[in-house]
């Protein structure tokens, strides 16, 4: 299977339009298609990379027609049946040779589009690895740091509360260990104890502080029984008494009081008949009247009045009698709590004896008004205090002096609990903080976890790809044998070194490899990837593109010969080139092929093609043609180029179109380099001092001069940055330089003309 015809090239690169001519022989088994920089060769050789890689043309419309007449669609290449293709190019120098190292190191090389990005994921790889040993390396010392900060936390924590705790033996060798068992303690606490206030953190720093104090009694109080109390007052003051009453003294209670009180200083051993006040006669009648007022009853009754009396004062002598222990003989951590419960209890005393006063104030005025009915409440009204209170006041301060017992029983356990309660709280206080360096060392150790097995399977993996790449590398005697032959000298030399290969260039590494030599030794490669198994030679299309690009005359031989000597038994070879001494190698190498010399054209092996760009609309656009017989026939490009110019300045039809003369400028000073270079050997340098050697009209050599230099780019087409319109002198320009060339040489000038008259009559 082989390709016949490119039957179109729409709008694809250089191509603006292309179009199989009906003329244009098909293609054959062997091709060779000369053409310039810049004619569109790298993008014909594109198309074949693209059946090669099985990948569509996306750009333009671009149609291949094979010989048994099916065509493929550059849209349908990836589904069509196609052939084998192996293409050489610009594009497969650049996969195939790569340096790796720095630019002031001796570079390994790799060879081969596969090698190469095997090694670039091993490069790739390489960065990750370091990458991953750098988040590795950063993870491990994260986890030292956040190790540290917790060690140093428990270190700062542990010696604040053995200074806190001063004086605890329990604490006395307190370190980050104990601490962290603190720690563990607290959290598996169930409910979690809560925070101690400011007032019991002060009352157990001075509880752990404690030392043995005197033992205290505990408080009695004769608490009075205030509701039976009442209830005997109540029932004293409602009672009455029967006798014959003296209306003003009944009616006025103080005198009936001073009265009773003096007929007692006027009976028994003080009896007399006089009174001992006024001195007048005290009568006997008026001594039964008083009697009769003041009777036993009335003496009964003003003595249990008066008994009464006595004991509720009594009551409250006792009570104001009462001590409590003074504040300073208990210990500090209780001293706060005696000192309020004391001062609580006196209030209910106070309280007590005020509600005892009130009841004595009623029993004096019921005492003074005997014949009076009277109640609590209009004789002394006011809340009572029924005693409950003063009890329970009373059993706090002794509650605390038990506490202060107790204390002193157990003095040793009383300090190990205050200073345990203590560690417990500053713990408490600390586990918010332990928790978040905690966690961030957790957060740590997952992170280590997470790279912790990445370098160990990027290293697997960058050992595995070398060990492919080894394995598809060939022996460097074998690429030095085939380097040799292909250059013509054994300058160059390969080493194997790492995965590659070390280049080495009169024994010295070669840091810098020329544009040829990688071009020599990328080619070297492709025509060995020919012999791969997955490749059959005899079915496949093997395309070449400008193989022996900058290599000198000598390697430019032996590399042809290189070339030949692999791809004479191609099913199709495509060679294009834009070096006319390479040119020539491979038309004289199919011009010899066996059959090309018969007269049908058609049964000929080999054919010959050309390249060229024309301006259209201002774009320039490739053209694939029937190559020049000139080209074909003579072993010179000169006659090509001298024909061209000669065409141009002889034909006769008007032209309408500037892009028919693009091309001349270049054409034309390649020939007139050519000519000048053998006319005058000795002159070195540009075109301008060459010219100053020519005899010749100054005006047209000026004229000559400003066309090549303003349209002609060394021996590739550039796009025109000056004036088109000077383009219509082309054609004058052109017999120009034939008159220059007659009156230089006008044998040789005579001797290019019959070659052209024989030309046209061969055709």
């Amino acid at each position: 299977m082989r390709i016949s015809r490119l039957l179109k090239i729409r709008n694809h690169r250089i191509f603006r339009n292309f179009v199989w001519p009906s003329d244009l022989p098909t293609f054959a088994q062997f091709n060779v298609i000369y053409g310039w920089n810049g004619s569109g060769k790298t993008a014909f050789s594109s198309l074949f990379e693209n059946l090669q890689d099985g990948r569509p043309i996306s750009i333009g419309e671009v149609e291949f027609e094979l010989d048994n007449g099916n065509r493929i669609s550059g849209n349908d290449i990836s589904t069509a049946n196609v052939p084998s293709v192996r293409v050489f190019n610009r594009d497969f120098v650049a996969r195939t040779i790569e340096a790796i190292g720095e630019s002031n190191v001796a570079p390994i090389y790799f060879l081969g589009a596969e090698s190469i990005d095997k090694q670039k994921q091993v490069e790739t790889l390489k960065e990750e690895l370091e990458a991953a040993n750098g988040a590795l390396t950063k993870a491990k010392s994260d986890k030292q740091k956040a190790d540290k900060a917790l060690d140093d936390f428990c270190i700062e924590k542990a010696k604040l509360i053995k200074e806190a705790l001063l004086g605890s033996a329990e604490h006395a060798n307190y370190d980050k260990r104990r601490f962290r068992q603190a720690i563990i303690q607290l959290k598996d606490m169930s409910p979690q104890p809560r925070p101690l206030s400011d007032k019991q953190k002060k009352s157990l720093r001075k509880q752990k502080e404690l030392k043995a104090k005197p033992s205290i009694s505990k408080v009695s109080v004769p608490i009075p029984d205030v509701g039976r109390l009442r209830s005997q007052i109540s029932t004293l003051l409602k009672r009455s008494i029967v006798s014959k009453v003296i209306d003003e003294l009944a009616g006025d209670p103080q005198v009936g009081a001073w009265v009773q009180q003096g007929l007692s200083l006027h009976k028994g051993e003080r009896e007399t008949d006089t009174c001992r006040f006024c001195g007048n006669e005290f009568s006997p009648q008026r001594r039964s009247e008083l009697e009769a007022h003041f009777n036993d009853a009335f003496a009964s009754f003003q003595r249990e009045i008066a008994q009464v009396i006595s004991g509720i004062e009594s009551q409250q002598q006792s009570m104001k009698a009462v001590e409590f222990p003074d504040a300073s003989r208990f210990y500090d951590h209780l001293a706060d709590d005696i000192q309020s419960a004391v001062e609580a209890a006196k209030k209910e005393i106070t309280s007590v004896i005020q509600t005892l006063g009130r009841f004595r104030d009623a029993l004096e005025r019921k005492k003074a008004n005997p014949f009076e009915i009277l109640t609590l409440e209009e004789v002394e009204p006011g809340g009572d205090s029924d005693g409950t209170s003063l009890r329970d006041a009373i059993e706090a301060v002794n509650s605390i002096i038990e506490k202060h017992e107790t204390v002193t029983k157990n003095l040793k356990k009383e300090i190990k609990g205050a200073c345990q309660a203590l560690e417990q709280d500053y713990v408490r206080e600390a586990l918010p903080k332990f928790d978040e360096l905690a966690n961030s060392i957790t957060e740590v150790e997952t992170a280590i976890a997470t790279v912790q097995r990445k370098p160990e399977e990027l290293q697997e993996k960058i050992s595995t790809i070398e060990r492919e790449i080894v394995e598809h590398r060939r022996p460097a005697e074998e690429l030095n044998h085939e380097l040799r032959a292909y250059l013509g000298r054994d300058e160059l030399k390969f080493d194997v070194k790492d995965t590659g290969y070390a280049l080495m260039r009169g024994g010295q590494p070669a840091l810098h490899l020329s544009e040829g030599e990688r071009t020599a030794i990328a080619f070297l490669y492709f025509l060995k990837s020919l012999e791969d198994k997955a490749f059959d030679l005899s079915k496949g299309i093997v395309v070449i593109d400008d193989p022996v690009s900058s290599l000198d005359a000598n390697a430019l031989f032996s590399a042809f010969g290189y070339m030949k000597e692999r791809t004479k038994e191609c099913n199709q070879l495509f060679i294009l080139t834009h070096n006319f001494a390479f040119f020539r190698q491979v038309k004289n190498w199919f011009h010899h092929l066996k059959g090309q010399n018969r007269t049908d054209i058609a049964r000929r092996p080999a054919r010959f093609y050309s390249l060229q760009t024309t301006l259209v609309d201002g774009e320039r656009s490739a053209t694939l043609s029937r190559i020049d017989p000139l080209l074909e026939q003579f072993e010179s490009e000169y006659h090509f180029l001298f024909r061209q110019v000669y065409d141009v300045a002889n034909n006769a039809s008007t032209a309408t179109e500037l892009a028919q003369f693009y091309a001349m400028p270049n054409i034309a000073r390649r020939m007139i380099e050519i000519f000048l270079a053998y006319r005058f050997p000795d002159c070195g340098g540009n075109l301008f001092k060459r010219f100053e050697r020519v005899d010749f009209d100054l005006a047209k050599k000026t004229r000559i001069l400003r066309l090549l230099n303003t349209y002609s780019h060394s021996d590739g087409i550039s796009d025109p940055e000056h004036d088109l319109s000077l383009l219509a002198e082309t054609r004058e320009v052109m017999n120009a330089i034939l008159e220059l060339i007659q009156k230089v040489d006008y044998g040789h000038y005579q001797g290019m003309m019959r070659l052209l008259q024989t030309d046209e009559m061969g055709e």
